[in-house]
């Protein structure tokens, strides 16, 4: 190669020197390019090749019906920001990771690592959807020499270190988006990660129009330090987390007015705050035990319930919010032949009196969910066993509504609650909780409690609540469940159900991850 103290004397020692030169950086370059050799082969064809290309994914698709007839559907308790999975997923979903070595040589690694989404109804044969580009980022290793050995440096779009529980498909803590860091940062006693992570949120603000609040697109951005793999005794490690997220809107914001009139810009949209997480993970049973604690302030109490840290809400709303977390989820292996997952957990945010609109439905109370399940599997052989599932969850201070037609349809603040059970027999190439591929026979039955339907445009606090009558009571009924992200809509619950708060679904899905 050719240094910078090099000085050619002849014309040919020279042109030889700048090919090997040039032969270099173009070696080089290509086993740098990879990201760009996948799509243009020609370009630079030996920078990978087809051992260095991997292909993961993930998979399910199905299909349903109801006792009543009519497309699967699916159940989730009203407030609730999960819902128990096994045999209650109405729709067909596919993650397909490519990902490329690019470069592995003395100790140094570069990473390509890409993740499009896909999700449909499974209504019908022929059904469109733009994929969803979840992941591109590349990821390297050595970058830093003896200075932080083993460390990695990424950056780009990533699913960044969630934390999930399965059965219930619930992510407790998820910063995923773009963004950059450096993990495992040896500090002798564990590992460090440090990143720095952003969503743009549709943040909500003190506007009640139509009875209903808007909402201005904010970036966001979120500071996150983790201190893993801390070992407190054989089998035992604890990982602790501090979260600190802030609005980042631009200085000329245009003004937004709220309710009463005043106007504001970028100093209301800027607001921040801060989550705690500790977890601590047993290994035992052949499986796992997870203990989850988690504290968070303010705008990273948003958006409720289900805050996992990435959609937080970062105007003078949210302010003076308090979020308590505790769960408690396993996988483990009892005996060769009954493997069981299971959760227990509570989640509660306090609403700041003072600084919610008092149209919000939580204004100035406390919203608890609490949820327990369990999904044990019984091998009868290698390629068959037979699971059920048994999950409630109850939101206290749930509130619900929806549109139909011209008319929004709202409930008062009321206990939600929901009962679910599913019997599947299932077929697979071996036996395990986390063995895939597998397929389900499945029936599902859930039952759910309904609340009064409110007048619309009145705080709840103030008005209880109608009963419900013949009239109304399918009304009633389909606000008695939650909608998002489930593929089913209470007019479906109208059609199927009516005023009947349970019912039956039955079918069969495929399951696959690799």
């Amino acid at each position: 190669m050719l240094s910078r103290q090099q000085t050619p004397s002849t014309l040919n020692t020279g042109l030889e020197a700048l090919s090997e030169a040039v032969s270099s950086i173009s070696r080089r370059s290509c086993q740098y390019c990879g990201a760009v050799a996948i799509a243009s082969a020609s370009t630079c064809a030996l920078a990978v090749t087809g051992d260095d290309i991997n292909f993961n994914g993930y998979a399910r698709s199905g299909i349903g019906s109801t006792d009543k007839g009519g497309e699967q559907l699916c159940f989730k308790a009203a407030g609730a920001p999960s819902k128990y999975r096994l045999g209650n997923e109405c729709e067909t979903y596919a993650e397909l990771k490519f990902g490329a070595d690019l470069f592995d040589q003395d100790g140094v690694q570069f990473y390509l690592d890409t993740n499009l989404a896909y999700k449909v109804g499974q209504q019908g044969d022929y059904e469109t959807t733009d994929p969803a580009l979840r992941e591109m980022n590349i990821k390297a290793t050595g970058v830093f020499g003896d200075a932080l050995p083993g460390s990695m440096l990424w950056v780009g779009k990533r699913f960044y270190n969630r934390h999930d529980i399965h059965m219930i498909d619930y992510y407790y803590w998820n910063l995923s988006g773009p963004g950059v860091g450096i993990e495992n940062i040896d500090v002798g006693m564990g590992k460090l990660d440090i990143a720095w992570v952003r969503n743009q949120n549709g943040v909500k603000y003190d506007n009640w129009t139509n009875n209903t609040y808007k909402t201005e697109q904010v970036t966001t951005n979120i500071l996150d330090f983790r201190w893993n793999e801390i070992p407190i005794m054989h089998n035992l490690s604890l990982e602790l987390g501090l979260d600190y997220g802030v609005g980042s809107p631009p200085d000329n914001l245009p003004e937004v007015t709220l309710t009463n009139g005043e106007k504001v810009g970028k100093s209301y949209f800027d607001k921040n705050g801060w989550m705690l997480t500790g977890e601590l993970t047993w290994n035992v049973l052949g499986g796992f035990n997870k203990v989850i604690v988690q504290y968070a302030t303010d705008g990273m109490t948003g958006p409720g319930t289900g805050t996992a840290g990435m959609y937080m809400q970062t105007t003078d709303w949210f302010k003076g919010n308090k979020l308590f977390r505790v769960m408690d989820h396993g996988a483990v292996s009892i005996m060769p032949k009954l493997d069981m997952m299971y959760v227990l957990g509570v989640t509660q945010v306090k609403y700041d009196e003072d600084t919610m609109h008092p149209m919000f439905p939580n204004y100035g109370k406390k919203t608890t969910w609490m949820t327990a399940g369990v999904r044990p599997s019984w091998n009868w052989n290698d390629l068959t066993s037979t699971t059920i599932e048994l999950g409630y969850d109850q939101v206290k201070n749930a509130h619900a509504s929806f549109q139909d037609g011209s008319t929004l349809y709202s409930s008062d603040l009321f206990k939600s609650k929901l009962l679910k059970f599913t019997i599947a027999q299932q077929f697979h190439p071996q036996f395990g909780n986390w063995v895939r591929p597998q397929i389900r026979i499945f029936a599902t039955y859930a039952d759910w409690n309904t609340p009064k339907l409110a007048a619309v445009g009145t705080p709840p606090d103030t008005l209880k609540g109608t009963a419900c009558t013949s009239a109304n009571a399918d009304k009633c009924n389909a606000l008695g469940l939650e909608y998002f992200d489930t593929f089913t809509s209470a007019q479906q619950v109208m059609k199927a159900y009516g005023s009947k708060s349970d019912g039956w679904t039955y079918g069969a899905q495929m399951e696959i991850w690799f």
